[in-house]
């Protein structure tokens, strides 16, 4: 019996973990199983005919909010083409009501509840023997067309059953895809927007397990690693060995986990502070710092803790920090939301990811939508556009909000310009961010793309716009960004000095020991090289002392990032 099991991600250089689990358990216990991965941009025609060419008996697809509706097209058109197959549909989006999925979408026969490893390849056992008898935990219509739960959301107890997920991994590092990995599943928490806590154990898989499981992506190459647990560290005695494993790897490999950042003890933070820069990257869930917020989603933040904890970790420079906030919760109005932003921003992490509250199906939240007012899409990804405490007008404008912050702080290339004018705007985070969102909007900015450079000149104009007494500084501080962040780019209208710094700067360079005393390891190679990997400019501001001041540095950027070093070289100092 021919099998295809179909993933349709949302971006290429994703892969699916759920469906590549369910394929490698189905292949352990010796059944013949297909995985086609696929994207929402893939034609449906061409993936459409990707399945039929096996002409295949059986076809399974997992449903996520991301791709329900190109699924959903696609389950359309295998069952006109192939009107003999049995079509298999699970994942989160279809696992929890199956009465309302099979209305939604009659030409499904069967929907997997939970973790669908073991079900799955029972119900396939099952079809191949012809045997009548559904395995427990597949939803499906009896003869007379009513829905049967058999047995309810189920989960893997055991994750040693589990094989490894990538089979494939050599073709998966060529093709520079991200490799997403769990070592645990399952979630104590109860947050009212999430599904994830449905299932209240956490399981674990086997230490030694795990430790091969990394060994294999180090091995490969892999340059991300996604941890997918819900938490990653609950238990300090089953995390930590795993961080300690990878932190004295000999590897370039980077690995993403998701923590609470208000859990970490003394002893975990003081480990995290000798971990090799760039080896770790923590996504921390704030979501809000409103009080009555927080008792009302079911979710527990210490934020003192936290905070201290964020600010230690950010003090190291070490390890990349993603912070997350949500609006349209309940009980935040838009005056609390602002202070949550000011709380979070205050921490100066290196992303702040503004998101909105979607209503997913299944959830707390989707039954206390009526008594908090959430007015929200209906179909993905279920969005809130009005809630009882915030507006559509407020929602809607920090949507605006969301885009010009994700063009221009959590580049990370603007930092000093615009902490130095959120200081001469005289007022909050929010305040500055508000006024920008309100200029960006102004000049019809919104929704279009941009890039770094177009941005650049956005933040002059904005400046001559909003601060004129601040030109003067804001330029020097703009090209000093510009010059850490953007390298070799040099806009005319910004009033570089590379020119007259040339003759002084080749003087420098021909000194191989005044240069050493910055570059111990210097080595002449071309002058091409040395502008390329060394360019040195002078600036009317120094971002370091505050001060507006003659200084000239040298970025460094041999290693692939850059490194500013202030130079007082008796070359350079003559102005």
């Amino acid at each position: 019996m021919k099998s295809i099991l179909v993933a349709i991600n949302s971006k290429y250089v994703h892969t699916a973990l759920g469906l590549r689990y369910v394929n490698e358990f189905c292949r352990k216990n010796a059944i013949e199983v297909t995985l086609i991965e696929e994207t929402i941009q893939t034609p449906l025609l061409a993936v459409l005919a990707e399945i039929t060419r096996a002409k295949p008996e059986v076809v399974g697809f997992s449903v996520h909010i991301w791709n329900k509706t190109y699924v959903y097209s696609l389950i359309e058109l295998v069952r006109k083409v192939l009107p003999a197959a049995k079509i298999v549909v699970g994942g989160p989006e279809v696992a929890f009501e199956p009465e309302r999925i099979f209305n939604e979408k009659s030409e499904i026969d069967f929907i997997v509840q939970g973790e669908g490893e073991i079900c799955f390849s029972e119900l396939l056992k099952a079809l191949k023997n012809a045997d009548d008898k559904v395995p427990a935990h597949i939803a499906y219509r009896d003869k007379n067309g009513a829905v049967q739960i058999n047995g309810g959301v189920t989960v893997v107890e055991d994750l040693a059953e589990l094989g490894f997920p990538y089979p494939d991994l050599e073709t998966i590092v060529a093709e520079n895809k991200i490799v997403y990995y769990e070592c645990t599943r399952g979630c104590p928490f109860q947050c009212s927007y999430c599904l994830s806590g449905i299932s209240h154990s956490v399981r674990r898989r086997p230490l030694e397990k795990v430790l091969l499981d990394l060994e294999h992506f180090m091995e490969a190459k892999v340059p991300l690693v996604k941890f997918v647990d819900r938490t990653y560290n609950l238990d300090e005695a089953y995390f930590l060995p795993i961080m300690h494993y990878l932190s004295m790897a000999d590897t370039e490999t980077t690995f993403h986990f998701e923590i609470k950042a208000d859990l970490l003890s003394e002893n975990t933070l003081k480990f995290l502070e000798t971990v090799p820069e760039g080896r770790f990257q923590f996504e921390i869930g704030v979501q809000s710092t409103n009080t009555k917020t927080l008792e009302a989603i079911g979710r527990e933040n210490n934020w003192k803790k936290l905070a201290d904890n964020v600010g230690r970790l950010l003090q190291n420079n070490n390890i990349h920090l993603h912070l997350d906030l949500i609006a349209g919760l309940p009980y935040e109005g838009l005056k609390e939301f602002i202070k949550s932003f000011n709380d979070v921003y205050g921490l100066r992490p290196h992303m702040l990811q503004l998101g909105f509250l979607k209503v997913l199906q299944g959830t707390v939240m989707q039954s206390q939508a009526q008594e908090h007012g959430l007015l929200y899409m209906s179909e993905p990804p279920y969005e809130v556009v009005q809630t009882k405490y915030m507006g559509y007008e407020e929602l809607r404008f920090l949507k605006v909000l969301e885009d010009v912050f994700e063009n221009t702080y959590n580049t990370g290339k603007f930092n000093n310009v615009l902490a130095y004018l959120i200081k001469a705007n005289n007022g909050t985070a929010f305040d500055f961010y508000r006024k920008l969102t309100e200029w960006w909007e102004s000049r019809g900015l919104y929704p279009q793309g941009h890039n770094a450079r177009g941005v650049t000149k956005l933040l002059w104009e904005f400046t001559c716009d909003c601060y004129p007494s601040e030109k003067t500084n804001v330029k020097e501080i703009l090209r000093f960004d510009v010059f850490v962040s953007q390298p070799n780019w040099l806009p005319s209208w910004m009033g570089w000095k590379t020119a007259e710094l040339n003759e002084r700067a080749m003087a420098f360079w021909r000194d191989k020991d005044e240069v050493r005393q910055y570059l111990p390891d210097y080595i002449f190679s071309t002058w091409r090289q040395i502008r390329k990997n060394y360019p040195i400019e002078a600036f009317d501001y120094n971002v370091y002392s505050g001060v507006a001041e003659r200084v000239v540095f040298m970025a460094d950027y041999s290693n692939g990032k850059c490194i500013v070093k202030p130079l007082i070289s008796k070359y350079l100092q003559n102005n």
